[in-house]
């Protein structure tokens, strides 16, 4: 058997496509490494007598929990991709297998600090029922067969708008999550805060290089980036996460206009860096448009 022939539908080792140049783009992020060096289960590392000793205040609990709302809608998110065109691409369909791994273990560990806080986390998911939720949750529903045709049809330049909201994503998470360090200020939380936020900046960096990449190489690519992360997007609330939760959970962390200002630097910040998504301040327009701060308070 030839190399050109070897499998039906191939040529010289390649599905669809031309030959003369690689299908998938790589970039410097090392995604071998990382699947070989993926965070298990952090229970072993918490100390849940220390929390019995020195517990949490109810206000910090209620932040906790929101927190590991988050982590917990990861396969929300997974599977807008793996129907999309972007699930072609084998480094970020590996990298993403990887990603949920760890953040489900992330959700199991904040889980582990409810439950010592006798916390019951069993009950169901609890959606607000306004119409503007409903109809979020039907789109979202329906969102997986739509995805599966046009990004087909748009083709590579999506990849760059999926991982636009991932980069986004992961530094409102990451930012959130430092700001939710400062304002525990419990040490034992703090060394389980800090170990996911050292996960957090692998994560932020494998969107960072992939988006930096591919907008620099394509207009339209760029263009598909901005719109992902402008409209309609909440880095720190996932589609199915109450409206009404989010709006707390912003307003505790943050109770002064200064707090506030210090989260939106910290999480729109690093999209800035980069010419093609700099002005699009994700969680800065998400805070507007939920009415969590007004458009002319932080200046």
């Amino acid at each position: 058997m030839t190399e050109e022939s070897y499998l039906a539908l191939h040529r010289q080792g390649r599905l669809y496509g031309p030959t003369d140049h690689e299908l998938v783009l790589r970039t410097p992020f090392e995604v071998r490494q990382f699947t070989r060096d993926a965070q298990g289960s952090l229970r072993g590392d918490i100390d849940m007598t220390a929390f019995h000793q020195n517990p949490l205040s109810e206000e910090r609990l209620r932040e906790l929990r929101y927190l590991w709302d988050v982590e917990r809608s990861t396969m929300g998110q997974v599977r807008h991709v793996v129907v999309s065109y972007t699930n072609k691409e084998s480094r970020v369909a590996a990298f993403l297998t990887t990603w949920a791994y760890e953040r489900h273990w992330i959700a199991d560990a904040y889980q582990a600090v409810l439950e010592a806080h006798g916390q019951d986390v069993s009950g169901p998911v609890e959606h607000d029922h306004l119409l503007l939720d409903r109809v979020e949750r039907a789109l979202d529903n329906l969102a997986p067969m739509t995805d599966s045709v046009w990004t087909n049809l748009f083709g590579e330049d999506v990849v760059a708008g999926q991982m636009a909201r991932g980069w986004a994503r992961e530094a409102a998470v990451r930012a959130a999550l430092e700001t939710f360090d400062d304002a525990a200020a419990h040490p034992d939380l703090s060394a389980l805060l800090r170990r996911v936020v050292e996960l957090k900046s692998v994560h932020q960096r494998f969107f960072a290089v992939e988006t930096s990449e591919r907008v620099r190489r394509s207009p339209r690519a760029a263009s598909f980036a901005r719109r992902y992360v402008s409209f309609g997007f909440n880095p720190l609330r996932p589609v199915g996460v109450s409206r009404a939760a989010f709006r707390e959970f912003v307003v505790s962390l943050c109770p002064t206009v200064r707090d506030t200002s210090r989260l939106l630097q910290r999480a729109d910040e690093p999209l800035q860096r980069t010419h093609e998504t700099a002005g699009t301040e994700p969680l800065r327009r998400a805070l507007e448009r939920d009415q969590v701060v007004n458009r002319y308070a932080l200046f």
